[in-house]
């Protein structure tokens, strides 16, 4: 490379953040190395020193060019793989965000940290005749208190005060007084252990000789040379060996002592149970070899098999000959919960070439594992939505296990869904999708009908087991004998059968809390979160009402916010109140719990169902972390508290989602040689979910509901765009959701394609208050998807919010919720 083109080698990068580019920067001073795209760099904007990623590499011409210069480059070869680059684009367009959000997406946070700017006093006081103000004082007078007269400029921030030190500093630096230098991210530390191996330098008649007057060093090699391998330094401190006698033999060449690289593994110490991978069925069998048959294809596939038809197997079989080619696959799973117990599944067939990714991981471990999937050390990622960007470079299969389950969908910008973004990678990658549930999205099984997915079915249970026999309890009709109005006199004799005959029981209330909220008996008034315009929940052990939106608490109310009475009644029930009833019913047994209050630890799912396995929990009691997925022979019976929680939603979802927690729940059951029942209780037994949940007819369902979806306008037979407004001050809210609407309607009356787009709105969101913001929306229909890009595309360019509250918008392209 000339000298003249080395000079102006130039690297675009996109930052972590809205607005985080791509920016052009030229390279580093003294870099003389090869940056490639998706190597991460060190560069500044603005008054921020940041990470960011690099997209594409050049030289531009001397003349009429002012760049900066990145600070640092610090990979040497791309941490992110050029496929998932162009993943992050495509997630970009589609989602309608900019690239720096979709790039936070795709790579940890762990891998791009936000550096600082180092201010510096250059001066050895504080000039007497300078015109400073008293913030510049304050200032200097921070700097000069410090030995090294320096100190980063957030830290100058907080200690001021202030958000930003601002044109105060720029001053300061302007006149000589301070300089400024970019202060460069810390990254997480690599893990290390120290190694002990003794030399081949001396015999041990010489070492005895050597060490006569040193017993413990002759002791020590003796013990290294009796092992001959390698001892860890800890072992040896353990062994009374301190670092002070390893330190002088390593000084007299006796032994070598050096660091190897000790990855943080998560599941290092976890014990998983014994798994056996059993003979595939027939049925199992077909299945496998149609999707193998078609591998070449790259196409998608739903396996829609009932409860308990053996579908983790199918995805194991899979594994095994893709494996081999020197692929690799994601497993994704729709909870934290099922993490566990799938890894463990897996990696007692295939090893230590399973990871595991999910937010429960320290900072650390998700580093390391991130790092080890990139060198190739891991052929199989397994866990929840975000490891859809697992970084492999030869990706083979994506299986996406309970495909159906909204918690796929992220709910934050970039609102993707992973797998929609599965399919799209693997479209690049030429790799297969395989979506696996007992009860489809119907958007995926409407793909099926349409021949854009392959369909596969497994209609019976593996052993020829059968199908938990299901009644239902009517809650219009009975209660338990003492008036709890929680557990029917029907559920509660279940239960007492089920653990006499030696089996556990599972139930199924999806609302945590002791009580879902607090009535004023005079006025009416319901106990409201102040940020949010919802109910507070009782939490009995925290003995606070709680915002189960944004984890707003407060004490128990005591008198009525809005007209000072006394007669406040609590009403509604939880996952706290059902355990707290079946403590007083069944003294003697052991009753679990499993919700968010109950799995805040990095191992309480894990530790939960792994008292579940080993029969130390007679009943466990859940929301739907315990509806899908596990696999437990002994449990007997399932009972569904209420039914009816999500039923009644206005969101067009709300029938689909009942249905499938009903099925799914029920599917926990009739997994032994016991078999197993299930008893639904409800206010609505004739509601066509509850029906069909109690048949285990999923196809009914779908037709009944794919029927009134076509009638009503809804996915999977339009798209949607739903167009979110939100700010803290509501008549400003208004304001901008009415004129977004206003020109969004001027704009289509221009367009050709206004035939094509329907647009309601703008009114307040179902939930209209969340987090102290007021939010309108927008919903945009069509039945083609294409519009609803290029309309959201000229939105997010268009819609300017107003400069005052604090206004924001948002655009979730394919919503699964309008709340």
């Amino acid at each position: 490379m000339t000298q003249s083109v080395q000079k102006y080698r130039t690297a675009d990068v996109v930052y972590p953040i809205p607005g985080g580019g791509p920016y052009t920067y030229l390279l580093p001073d003294g870099f003389e190395g090869e940056l490639a795209a998706g190597c991460r760099v060190v560069g500044s904007l603005g008054r921020r020193v940041l990470t960011g990623v690099v997209t594409e590499t050049g030289t531009v011409p001397p003349a009429g060019v002012r760049l900066k210069k990145l600070s640092a480059v610090i990979d040497e070869r791309p941490l992110v793989p050029s496929e998932l680059l162009e993943l992050a684009r495509w997630i970009g367009e589609y989602y309608l965000c900019e690239p720096g959000e979709a790039l936070r997406a795709v790579v940890p946070g762990i891998f791009l940290r936000v550096g600082d700017r180092m201010v510096r006093m250059l001066v050895d006081e504080i000039p007497l005749l300078n015109n400073f103000t008293r913030f510049q004082i304050k200032l200097l007078q921070l700097l000069e208190d410090r030995r090294e007269r320096q100190l980063l400029e957030s830290a100058l921030a907080r200690r001021l005060k202030v958000k930003s030190l601002g044109p105060g500093l720029a001053e300061l630096a302007g006149a000589g007084i301070v300089k400024v230098t970019d202060h460069l991210p810390i990254l997480p530390r690599e893990r290390s252990r120290t190694m002990v191996k003794a030399t081949e330098n001396i015999t041990s008649q010489e070492a005895e000789k050597l060490l006569a007057r040193s017993p413990r060093q002759r002791e020590c090699l003796e013990y290294l040379k009796g092992m001959n391998a390698p001892v860890e330094l800890s072992l040896l401190s353990r062994l009374n060996f301190s670092s002070a006698v390893v330190g002088a033999l390593a000084a007299r060449d006796l032994v070598d002592k050096y660091e190897v690289y000790d990855p943080r593994d998560p599941f290092r110490t976890v014990d998983f149970p014994d798994y056996q991978l059993p003979q595939p069925s027939a049925g199992q069998l077909k299945v496998i070899d149609t999707i193998l048959r078609g591998a070449d294809s790259h196409g998608v596939h739903l396996l829609h098999g009932v409860t308990g038809s053996g579908k983790t197997l199918v995805y194991m079989e899979l594994l095994r000959p893709l494996l081999k080619q020197g692929k690799q696959a994601i497993i994704l799973v729709p909870e934290i919960a099922l993490t566990p117990q799938t890894t463990g599944r897996f990696r007692a067939v295939f090893g230590g070439q399973v990871a595991v990714l999910h937010s429960g991981l320290s900072e650390g471990e998700r580093y390391d594992i991130w790092r080890q999937i990139r060198s190739g050390h891991y052929q199989v990622a397994v866990g929840p939505r975000s490891a859809v960007f697992a970084p492999f470079d030869n990706l083979g299969l994506i299986v996406i296990d309970e495909e159906q389950e909204h918690t796929y969908k992220q709910d934050t910008t970039p609102r993707y869904h992973a797998r929609e973004v599965a399919i799209a990678r693997m479209r690049r990658a030429g790799g297969t999708v395989l979506l696996g549930s007992a009860t489809p999205s119907l958007e995926s099984f409407q793909r099926t009908r349409d021949g854009d997915y392959t369909l596969h079915e497994l209609p019976e249970r593996v052993k020829g087991l059968p199908l938990p026999e299901v009644s239902i309890s009517d809650l219009r009709r009975g209660y338990a004998k003492d008036g709890s109005h929680i557990v029917g006199d029907k559920l509660l004799t279940e239960i007492g059968w089920a653990v006499e005959s030696g089996g556990q029981v599972l139930l199924l209330l999806n609302r945590r809390g002791f009580h879902s909220f607090v009535l004023c008996e005079d006025c009416g008034e319901v106990v409201g979160c102040p940020h949010c315009r919802i109910s507070l929940t009782v939490h009995r052990r925290l003995n606070r009402l709680v915002c189960h939106y944004c984890d707003h608490q407060s004490r128990i109310a005591q008198r009525c916010p809005a007209c000072e009475s006394e007669q406040l009644v609590m009403m509604g029930m939880g996952t706290e109140q059902v355990e707290s009833l079946l403590q007083k019913h069944f003294s003697e047994l052991t009753i679990d719990r499993m919700d968010m209050d109950t799995t805040g630890g990095k191992w309480s799912h894990h530790e939960i169902l792994e008292r579940l396995r080993r029969g130390e929990t007679d009943i466990l009691v859940g929301t739907q972390m315990i509806a899908k997925g596990l696999d437990f022979p002994n449990v007997l019976l399932v009972g569904v508290v209420n039914a009816d929680t999500a039923m009644n939603l206005p969101d067009f979802r709300a029938t689909e989602r009942t249905f499938g927690l009903l099925a799914q729940v029920a599917g926990r059951t009739g997994r032994g040689e016991q078999g197993g029942e299930v008893v639904i209780q409800t206010y609505n037994p004739s509601h066509p979910a509850v029906r069909c949940a109690v048949d285990h007819d999923y196809r009914s369902f779908a037709s009944q509901e794919l029927a009134l979806r076509r009638e009503a306008g809804y996915p999977p037979f339009v798209s949607l765009l739903n167009v979110i407004i939100s700010g803290r001050d509501e008549p400003t809210v208004k304001f901008f959701a009415d004129r977004t609407a206003e020109q969004l309607l001027g704009y289509l009356g221009k367009r050709s394609i206004k035939e094509k787009i329907t647009v309601l709105g703008p009114a307040p969101c179902p939930l209209e208050k969340l987090r102290g913001r007021y939010r309108y929306h927008l919903i945009l229909k069509s039945e083609d998807s294409a519009p609803i890009g290029t309309i959201g595309s000229w939105i997010s360019r268009n819609a300017r919010p107003p400069s005052k509250g604090n206004c924001r918008l948002t655009l979730d392209r394919d919503p699964l919720s309008l709340m």
